[in-house]
């Protein structure tokens, strides 16, 4: 042991490297990025040409539907679409995903914040959501979306802007 070295300077010598583990600590999680209205979907696709995400599925909210048969206890399922334009089942999506994510502007879409929350309730889903430009909205719309995302989002973020969302994706590991 040398003297004089800090913790934190100990640690990071050549004698103590021998200690560390040279691989990632955790798989990245298999992730779906939902936007629950159009300029939440615009976001994603800013989002997409910037940031890399190889294991988040981007998708946005089209509209709910009948349930299948997979998924008795939920009233409704929904489609959602990728940004390529492929339809997908809410329920097949979240029952591969490790967490979702709904990111929605204040004052839209509520419904399909309480659509995918219950969905993802039943089927024991880590949620995150994502309010992105609240400044803009008035205060009665992004009431609104908080109240519809706060009883399922596990944390909720509420933001002036979009630049929140990469940094959320990441710290969330999608």
């Amino acid at each position: 042991m040398q003297l004089g070295l800090s913790e934190s300077a100990r640690v990071t010598t050549k004698e103590e490297s021998r200690y560390r583990i040279n691989y990632p600590n955790s798989c990245p999680r298999k992730s779906r990025v939902i936007a629950l209205d159009q300029r939440g979907t615009a976001a994603l696709r800013r989002l997409a040409q910037e940031v890399d995400l190889p294991t988040a599925h981007l998708l946005s909210f089209v509209g709910a539907t009948s349930v299948n048969d997979n998924l008795k206890i939920l009233a409704v399922d929904a489609v959602l679409e990728d940004l390529t334009g492929r339809t997908f089942s809410l329920s097949e999506e979240i029952g591969e995903a490790d967490i979702v994510v709904m990111v929605a502007t204040a004052g839209g879409a509520a419904d399909a914040a309480e659509i995918i929350g219950n969905a993802c309730f039943v089927r024991s889903k880590m949620t995150t959501g994502l309010i992105v430009n609240a400044a803009r909205a008035r205060s009665d719309e992004l009431h609104r979306t908080l109240t519809a995302m706060r009883p399922f989002a596990a944390m909720l973020v509420i933001s002036d802007g979009e630049e929140h969302i990469g940094e959320m994706l990441s710290a969330l590991r999608a």
